[in-house]
């Protein structure tokens, strides 16, 4: 079950319409509110689309609440290129991915599936080689979007599996945050620096499972961040 939260009803009705025909099944709600009560009252959701403007309360405010009170449930937002800070505070908070309005069904659908794919644990068949991407330690399956180190699962959202797997392929090469932001959302290009270094410090995080690799990212002041491909 897939809960659209968003108070404009013509954006989960296209929404809906899309998961229907994946699969999916859905309920709906107009405001963070009323999501919030549902989940109090026994709603087991797999995943929130939620919007971050609705009035009532807001999609910051209903994450905040949920991480807060333990609710673990993975969180999409949905936002608008102006609300910059609202995007970079929801990823602080705990969201585990966004995309700005307007956005295509088919880039929607293929975050629902990593995301979904990532907190269920499942694995998809091997396709072939070619779709495993090596470095030292680091295993990345770029057709099922999750990357280990050694037998760990780093748990990676797609964006931060972007980051990881652009800094593979051109290590030692520095590449602009504008860059950056291309390779990760190819459909919007209003985002800021400051998304990215968000994502950066996140990625960082989670490759500390191997004190070596957080480094291996360097920033490079005024023109943006490097994979270093030399031993540490």
């Amino acid at each position: 079950m897939i809960a659209l939260v968003d108070d404009e009803k013509n954006v989960r009705l296209g929404i809906k319409t899309a998961l229907k025909h994946e699969g999916f099944e859905t309920c709906e709600f107009c405001n963070g509110m009323e999501a919030y009560d549902a989940v109090k009252g026994g709603l087991n959701a797999e995943l929130f689309v939620m919007d971050i403007m609705m009035p009532v309360m807001d999609g910051i405010q209903t994450l905040r609440k949920f991480r807060e009170e333990g609710i673990k449930t993975p969180v999409m937002f949905l936002t608008s290129r102006d609300e910059e800070f609202d995007k970079v505070l929801g990823l602080e908070l705990g969201a585990d991915d966004y995309l700005c309005k307007p956005f295509s069904m088919r880039e929607l659908i293929a975050r629902i599936h990593v995301i979904l794919r990532r907190f269920s644990g499942g694995r998809e068949k091997s396709a072939g080689e070619e779709n495993i991407l090596c470095h030292e330690n680091l295993k990345l399956n770029l057709r099922s979007y999750m990357a280990f180190v050694g037998q760990e699962n780093l748990e990676l959202t797609v964006t931060e599996f972007r980051l990881l797997e652009a800094f593979i392929k051109n290590q030692d090469v520095v590449l602009s945050r504008e860059q950056l932001i291309s390779i990760c959302y190819p459909e919007d290009t209003y985002l800021n620096d400051r998304a990215i270094d968000c994502h950066i410090k996140r990625l960082r995080k989670k490759l500390s499972v191997d004190e070596k690799l957080p480094e291996k990212i360097q920033t490079v002041y005024g023109a943006g961040y490097r994979w270093t491909g030399l031993l540490s």
